[in-house]
């Protein structure tokens, strides 16, 4: 079960205008890692249902930080939209105007409360070409469903990497592990034996070996935080 969502004609028209006029889409971005709200992690933080995105880390000086947003808050609207899953959210973030100032809803300690947090802008850094796995648009071929790209020069600065691939799309299985682009992918995890992701070359020789519905971890980086994620490859 991929993604399938309608893209408002109001959000395609402004699309087209940015790429007619500067060549490039701004993407929007406030600064936090999110997980999905289960259940009992509703329950937990005194949520009327299941929903939102829990914020798992804030990062420092960052667009959310200075709006007044902390660990531990269920953002459940943002600029006026609803936030079901915690894989809304960076779509919404991501459409919303860098330098806009957008509201959002959250739920702390059982209550709901409204923000307002300036929308900062996700940086292509200097547009550098980056060396991608797969081609925008066209069809993944690994049984992950991503699409990764090594990292800039100025990536690597900024986020104080050495290693690790940055996911440019992700679709099926990667989808549902809640991949999105932006993440840091720093080692495949296969039948015990984990490989630090230096080039593409690395994570395409692991993905060519992948059988139908094999176990796969990732070790995977968003804001300062990393955890691991498992998820089947494709049948």
């Amino acid at each position: 079960m991929g993604l399938s969502f309608a893209i408002p004609i109001d959000v395609a028209m402004d699309v087209q205008a940015q790429l007619r006029s500067k060549g490039r889409v701004e993407r929007g971005r406030i600064g936090v890692s999110i997980q999905e709200i289960t259940r009992d992690l509703a329950d937990s933080f005194g949520l009327p249902r299941p929903a939102g995105a829990l914020v798992s880390m804030v990062e420092p000086d960052g667009p959310a930080a200075h709006a007044g947003i902390e660990q531990g808050d269920v953002i459940v609207r943002f600029n006026a939209r609803e936030i079901e899953g915690s894989a809304d959210l960076p779509r919404i973030v991501a459409a919303a105007r860098p330098g806009s100032r957008a509201p959002v809803e959250l739920y702390r300690g059982g209550a709901l409360h409204a923000l307002e947090v300036e929308v900062g802008e996700w940086q292509d850094p200097e547009e550098e070409p980056m060396r991608a796995s797969g081609q925008q648009g066209d069809p993944l071929p690994n049984r992950l469903g991503l699409a990764l790209a090594e990292p800039t020069a100025m990536q690597r600065r900024e986020r104080g990497i050495e290693s690790g691939l940055v996911v440019l799309r992700a679709q099926g299985v990667s989808v549902r592990a809640d991949l999105v682009p932006g993440d840091l992918v720093l080692a495949v995890v296969v039948k015990g034996r984990q490989t630090r992701l230096d080039t593409l070359a690395d994570f395409e020789a692991i993905a060519a070996e992948l059988g139908p519905g094999e176990q796969v971890t990732l070790l995977v980086q968003r804001a300062n935080g990393t955890s691991y994620v498992s998820l089947r490859a494709a049948r």
